[in-house]
């Protein structure tokens, strides 16, 4: 795997009662540093799109709206997507293989690269020593074994040797609260 043509994309959604739903993607090198970034405007359903949508209205805006949109406006080819908001992993387009990654407060596993399986589509990954694993979910009908997975692995453990993994979802969620607060 060539480093300097890795890429991890960081996507986030949100949902504020008074902004509406909106959404932003970063993609990072394997250290970490910007190469893209997009960002939704909120988007506020009407009355009528409420009630026409029920209770599956969060879900459209956020996986056929938002991040369709998203991944479909980047310049760069991704191919792995890191998500906080599981609903996401329901996005099934461009062939982006998303995932939900996560923070654990689990005690480290020995080195990294070891890997402790939760259920056959859920992991935890250790990504750096003396730090706390991620929990990596994927789809419902993805098994963690396989060429696809060990290159998700090989990915992150490259980066964890830079950063923490998931702290890019931190700045994505930072970035997206100054759009909502009107700051940028």
């Amino acid at each position: 795997m060539n480093d300097e043509n890795t890429k991890l994309a960081y996507g986030i959604t949100l949902s504020s009662s008074t902004k509406g739903y909106l959404g932003a993607i970063l993609i990072t090198d394997y250290k970490g540093f910007p190469l893209e970034f997009r960002y939704t405007d909120p988007i506020v359903p009407t009355k009528i799109q409420q009630v026409l949508y029920g209770e599956g209205l969060e879900k459209y805006l956020k996986i056929d709206v938002i991040a369709d949109s998203l991944v479909k406006a980047l310049s760069a080819d991704i191919s792995v997507l890191f998500v906080q908001d599981e609903d996401l992993l329901e996005y099934k387009g461009k062939d982006v293989l998303l995932l939900r990654l996560t923070p654990t407060q689990s005690a480290p596993l020995s080195n990294p690269g070891d890997i402790q399986r939760i259920k056959k589509n859920e992991v935890l990954l250790q990504t750096a020593h003396a730090k706390a694993p991620v929990r990596l979910l994927f789809r419902e009908d993805f098994e963690c074994e396989g060429d696809v997975f060990r290159e998700v692995i090989d990915k992150l453990l490259k980066a964890g040797t830079f950063m923490d993994v998931d702290e890019p979802l931190c700045r994505v969620q930072k970035t997206l609260d100054l759009v909502c607060e009107q700051k940028i």
